[in-house]
């Protein structure tokens, strides 16, 4: 048996080299985190602004959400009759809603000669006021709504 561990030479480290080593790792572990996190950083200061705009978009969905069945009734209304009168059409007649005005509590809605005017309700939001305007129109024998408003200056609508 001692043939056989008398060719072996073990390779002796020294205390110092092999502290080091660790060390190295460590420092090179810290720099990659540190490197990782300025590239999440950086992202997430590029893409704040969608961030944004997407919560605005999704926020005021509720209140274009709100308009569909007043929609609906002015389209089917207006297919259902080949010279319709759009003045005919106000809030409290013709089977719509009576005029909502906006308060803290809920969004406002009216219509006028057929326009849809819905506003955002008053709770100092950065939509506080912001207003969705549907005027309808027929064309090749279906209703187009075009938009305006105040929802486009917040990238709302």
């Amino acid at each position: 048996m001692s043939e056989s561990t008398d060719g072996f030479s073990p390779v002796e480290q020294s205390e110092a080299s092999s502290g080091t080593q660790p060390d190295e790792q460590r420092l090179a572990r810290l720099a990659f985190a540190g490197v990782m996190l300025a590239l999440v950083v950086i992202y997430l200061m590029r893409n704040v602004d969608r961030y944004e705009d997407l919560n605005i978009a999704f926020r005021y969905s509720e209140m274009t959400d709100l308009v569909v069945p007043v929609k609906d009734t002015i389209a089917a209304a207006m297919l259902s009759s080949p010279a319709v009168d759009l003045k005919s059409f106000d809030s409290g007649t013709a089977g719509l809603p009576d005029e909502v005005f906006a308060s803290a509590e809920a969004h406002g809605i009216s219509v006028i000669d057929g326009r849809i005017i819905a506003t955002w309700m008053k709770d100092e939001s950065d939509l506080d006021g912001v207003t969705y305007i549907l005027s309808p129109k027929i064309e090749h024998g279906a209703v187009k709504w075009s938009v305006t408003g105040t929802c486009s200056e917040k990238k709302a609508c």
